[in-house]
């Protein structure tokens, strides 16, 4: 069964990055089980049983793409509904997940801009006792802590989810003919800037969408790709041996890193909620009462109240 030909034949708009991921992880599903065909899947509870211990997200994951290739196979509706009745639970979990609320795992995660900072100072010191910007020829450890460094800062000032991941050095002439189908970091000889294409929200604000690199941070970033030796056409962010490192990697080197200096496990999303509790948190409270005193809630008082200027 070719798994890839099959959902592209029965969603031709998908993008062919999605039908890939659910390739993957359908055939994860069949190593899981230790079988060459997806017969399993007949059995839901043997599918829940199996994925129990995982994630909620990556259970959602898997879900979406057993869901994908039973609609594509034309199987029962009723099979495609248990799938999809746990998939939407796990839905809703991930959703208020994604409230200003900190679950129960993130408060004893949750870091101050104060400790990233430090983290960030204490790198730093590492970095410069080791010569590390200047140093020829850096092994496996010193180019993960360049990396891990560089990483850090790019999300506490543009504080992306796991979109760095993959991303892809271009110049400001050679970006027009890049694949859509990867993300990338322009690089000029004084300008610098992101090029998101795939993302999250790319169906809401489209492929193109220009973040530009504040000057700060692409000396960091500079001081990286002089060191890690990259060039045009290269994957910014490799394995040791050289391999892209992929979403779920980063955030396992993010974990493990922020684990080490903090003793905290800081990851991309926790990052974001850091950065914006960090920047708007007063602000959002400030609101809030001010909302209370007036007798309305906050969606109404920036529809009706507040004037852009």
């Amino acid at each position: 069964m070719n798994v890839n030909e099959i959902i592209s034949k029965a969603r031709p708009n998908s993008k062919p990055s999605t039908i890939k991921q659910y390739s993957i992880q359908l055939n994860q599903l069949k190593k899981m089980f230790e079988t060459d065909n997806y017969d399993f899947l007949k059995s839901p509870k043997n599918v829940f049983s199996k994925l129990e211990d995982k994630h909620f997200t990556t259970q959602r994951n898997f879900y979406n793409s057993i869901i994908v290739l039973l609609m594509a196979l034309d199987e029962k509706k009723e099979l495609i509904d248990e799938y999809i009745q746990v998939r939407d639970e796990l839905n809703e979990k991930y959703n208020d997940s994604q409230t200003n609320k900190i679950s129960e795992k993130q408060k004893k995660n949750f870091a101050t801009m104060e400790e990233i900072e430090k983290m960030l100072n204490q790198m730093l010191k590492e970095i410069k006792t080791k010569k590390l910007k200047s140093k020829k020829n850096l092994n496996g450890k010193e180019k993960e802590l360049l990396m891990m460094y560089t990483i850090f800062n790019m999300l506490k000032i543009i504080p992306t989810r796991n979109e760095i991941a993959g991303m892809i050095l271009s110049t400001p002439k050679k970006y027009s003919k890049e694949d859509k189908e990867f993300n990338y970091l322009v690089v000029g000889r004084d300008k610098m800037y992101y090029m998101m294409n795939q993302y999250k929200t790319n169906k809401t604000y489209g492929e193109d969408k220009k973040i530009d690199v504040p000057v700060e941070l692409s000396k960091i970033i500079r001081i990286f790709i002089r060191q890690a030796e990259k060039k045009t056409g290269d994957v910014l962010f490799t394995t040791s041996t050289g391999n892209p490192i992929s979403k779920n990697v980063l955030s396992q080197m993010l974990l493990k890193t922020s684990k080490k200096y903090i003793d905290k496990g800081v990851s991309t999303t926790l990052m974001r909620k850091i950065v914006v509790s960090h920047e708007l948190g007063d602000l959002k409270k400030k609101q809030e009462d001010l909302a209370f005193k007036m007798n309305h809630s906050v969606a109404t008082q920036n529809k009706i109240y507040i004037k852009e200027s």
